[in-house]
């Protein structure tokens, strides 16, 4: 039963074509869930990354600015 299921699965992936999975991952983002607003922070790293800025929701930026501070970077908001 699941082989059956498990092959179901292959031939409606597959024969999605261009439709499949794959291109899920190319949607452009959407804007940020109700009570997040967006931000924007430069991030200021040594080599190899240098200066760079991103924009994101306040959580996420959260996240980023975590991770970066954490590999030797400053950050203004």
């Amino acid at each position: 039963m699941k082989k059956i299921i498990a092959i179901a699965f292959i031939t409606a992936l597959l024969g999605a074509g261009s439709a499949g999975a794959a291109s899920a991952a190319t949607a452009a983002p959407g804007p940020p869930p109700p009570g997040r607003d967006l931000v924007t922070t430069t991030f200021h790293c040594p080599g190899p990354h240098g200066t760079f800025r991103i924009t994101a929701d306040s959580w996420v930026m959260g996240q980023y600015e975590w991770y970066y501070g954490e590999h030797g970077c400053t950050y203004t908001s």
